[in-house]
């Protein structure tokens, strides 16, 4: 009877591990270092003060801004705002929903981004600090850590790359879009610091952030899924 019940505790366990895939793992190994990262960058900023790594950056940048780069740049950063990512949030939703006729993935795009919306307004206002004082162009109002460029482009783009990876069936093709979906967040993130509205500190913790959400996000509703499909 003992030698039967371990025979079926260890097909048990077998089987739990091959659950267990190469993606969750790697997942999990990017999770660990965003939040490892993220509590770096928060220490030096806020704990030690230091801010002679920012300053090294800005120091580096500042012999290659000239008017050319400078518009680039305003192009790029355009992909990180609110003008262009609540309509490109809407409209994604609005495919999934009534073109793919497939709700869940609308309902999981609209509750990731409103949610990370408001993640990034409570950090802010709980944190802070202030942006840097000459900034390239215009300066613009609110605080500077996380930068919320960053860490909303971060999560659309990457949810993009999720669906990307979900949908596509050409591998190459696959692989392509979701690098050029990672890219186009760290442009973003690099148009921010160039242009001086953030410190390269807010930029990391902004890119961490979305990265650490969008991983929740997704344990939290696949989770939710399979609740809703068992009832």
């Amino acid at each position: 009877m003992d030698m039967e019940t371990n025979k079926v505790a260890t097909n048990f366990l077998l089987r739990r591990l091959k659950k267990l895939s190469l993606e969750v793992v790697l997942l999990a190994v990017v999770f660990f270092i965003c939040l490892w990262l993220l509590f770096l960058v928060t220490d030096m900023v806020f704990e030690d003060k230091n801010t002679s790594f920012d300053e090294q950056v800005f120091s580096l940048i500042n012999p290659y801004i000239n008017s050319r780069n400078t518009r680039l740049m305003q192009f790029i950063t355009f992909f990180g705002s609110h003008f262009f990512l609540l309509p490109a949030n809407i409209i994604l939703a609005g495919i999934f929903l009534f073109i793919k006729k497939h709700r869940w993935y609308s309902l999981k795009i609209a509750a990731v981004s409103i949610t990370s919306t408001a993640v990034m307004f409570l950090l802010k206002g709980l944190l802070q600090r202030q942006r840097p004082l000459v900034p390239v162009i215009s300066n613009v109002h609110g605080y500077s850590f996380p930068s919320g460029h960053s860490f909303s482009s971060l999560v659309f783009f990457g949810m993009l790359g999720y669906i990307v990876f979900r949908t596509m069936k050409n591998k190459w093709i696959k692989w392509l879009l979701m690098l050029c979906c990672f890219g186009a967040a760290l442009l973003v993130g690099f148009s921010r610091i160039y242009l001086k509205l953030h410190y390269t500190s807010d930029v990391i913790a902004g890119l961490c952030l979305g990265i650490i959400w969008l991983l929740l996000a997704r344990w939290l509703l696949v989770k939710t899924e399979k609740t809703v499909v068992n009832v």
